[in-house]
């Protein structure tokens, strides 16, 4: 059994709503992805300077790319289950920053 099948089982064993319940794992699931955002933020200018300029500019592009698309997998996972969207700006980084 998943830790996310697991999770809706002891919720349901407590007398906890099926839709208080799912709204609780979509903020888990959200908040998780939300933590790794922010790991990947955290390497955004830590490219080893020796591989030169180009290799720096083509990481933090990539450091932007993963974080905005972890941003729209949370959010979109969020709204999807009837949460409240956290909306992009509300997140430590992205593009519009």
């Amino acid at each position: 059994m998943n830790a996310r099948l697991r999770l809706f089982a002891l919720l349901e064993a407590q007398g906890v709503p099926g839709s208080e319940a799912d709204a609780l794992v979509a903020a888990l699931e959200a908040g998780a992805v939300a933590g790794a955002q922010c790991q990947v933020v955290e390497l955004d200018g830590m490219a080893p300077a020796s591989r030169g300029v180009q290799f720096e500019d083509g990481w933090d592009e990539g450091v932007r790319t993963v974080s905005e698309a972890l941003v729209g997998i949370a959010d979109r996972e969020w709204s999807r289950r009837g949460g409240r969207s956290a909306g992009p700006l509300s997140w430590p980084y992205t593009s519009r920053m």
